[in-house]
């Protein structure tokens, strides 16, 4: 027998001792984020031996992590029958687990999935004071809202939103979610910026059928004549035209002598007064009938002249009477009221 045919097996039998052993020779990870909510062999260590993963503890709160030190990695090691290379007590691990932020884009469409059919216009939702949460990367619904408390005439809203997998900690589970709701609805807005004291004209204003902005006062809607009423302040382009922003250009003034007019089917009949109030166009006010003595209740034509109002009926031109007409012109400002 020749030299090489002895050694040749001689040397099969070391090689198939030594390959198992190098080939599962353990090397460490330094950095790992993982999705699930636990933390496994092989999250530390790569080229681990068939069978020998297993789940070592809880992983930290998604978006979290925490640092393994070397003296504990080679506790575990030795625990579990880790053939690592390179062991050092300075060596470090990073597990990091995998987060999502739920922001505020995320919680403003949660709201509008939870509100009643609003229709098809457009709707904007404000939120209050809001923190975002940071949920497991995977999870498909990672919160639930309930209570969704909706007051339409205000906007203001309030709801409890939940974690779907809480994590035990009640301060992080779940949270008041407060905020405004502003559905689309027609108004009058300023064309242009106006300065206080101007009259309007139809240029002035126009209709905005999906205006979703915040209005704290009553809104004019788009049917309301606001043509000739004075702004009262400054206003800007594309605010809402509010009634608190207007009154009307007084064209009849109290005492001045006017023209009282009755018109019914066929007939027209006028007669000479005295206005009891202040008035713009289009403002019902009191005039008192010079020949009757009666006071009659009527819409301002122009400064000179007052339709009146054929329903309302007439009252005797008593101390008392004035007096309440005289008090309620002082009190408002302007007597009277105009159709909207």
């Amino acid at each position: 027998m020749s030299l090489r045919a002895a050694i040749l097996p001689v040397l099969v039998a070391v090689l198939a001792v030594l390959q198992p052993m190098g080939a599962f020779a353990a090397t460490l990870r330094t950095a790992t984020t993982v999705t699930s909510d636990s933390v496994r062999l092989s999250d530390l260590f790569m080229d681990l031996e068939p069978g020998q993963d297993r789940v070592l503890g809880p992983a930290p709160l998604p978006g979290n992590s925490f640092v393994v030190g070397g003296r504990q990695l080679i506790a575990i090691a030795d625990q579990y029958g880790v053939d690592w290379m390179d062991q050092s007590a300075t060596a470090q691990a990073t597990i990091t687990r995998a987060g999502r932020v739920l922001d505020r884009d995320f919680f403003i469409q949660l709201v509008k999935q939870n509100l009643p059919d609003l229709g098809e216009g457009p709707v904007t939702v404000e939120l209050g004071d809001f923190h975002p949460m940071t949920v497991a990367a995977d999870d498909p619904k990672p919160v639930v809202m309930s209570d969704l408390d909706w007051d339409q005439k205000s906007g203001r809203f309030s709801a409890t939103v939940y974690r779907s997998h809480p994590l035990g900690d009640i301060t992080q589970d779940s949270f008041l979610l407060t905020g405004i709701v502003h559905a689309a609805r027609r108004v009058l807005v300023y064309t242009h910026a106006l300065s206080a004291g101007s009259v309007l004209t139809a240029a002035d204003v126009r209709v905005d059928d999906a205006y979703t902005g915040r209005a704290a006062a009553r809104a004019y809607t788009g049917d309301t004549d606001v043509e000739g009423m004075t702004l009262l302040h400054s206003v800007m382009v594309d605010e809402p035209v509010l009634e608190r922003d207007l009154r009307r250009t007084i064209v009849m003034h109290k005492g001045d002598p006017i023209m009282l007019t009755y018109t019914s089917p066929g007939l027209r009949l006028s007669a000479t007064g005295r206005a009891l109030e202040d008035g713009g166009a289009g403002q019902y006010v009191h005039a008192l009938n010079l020949a009757s003595k009666m006071i009659l209740v009527g819409r301002v034509v122009n400064g000179s002249e007052m339709e009146v109002d054929t329903t309302s009926g007439a009252m005797p031109s008593d101390g008392n009477a004035l007096r309440r007409i005289s008090s309620s012109s002082r009190s408002g400002g302007q007597g009277g009221t105009y159709p909207r």
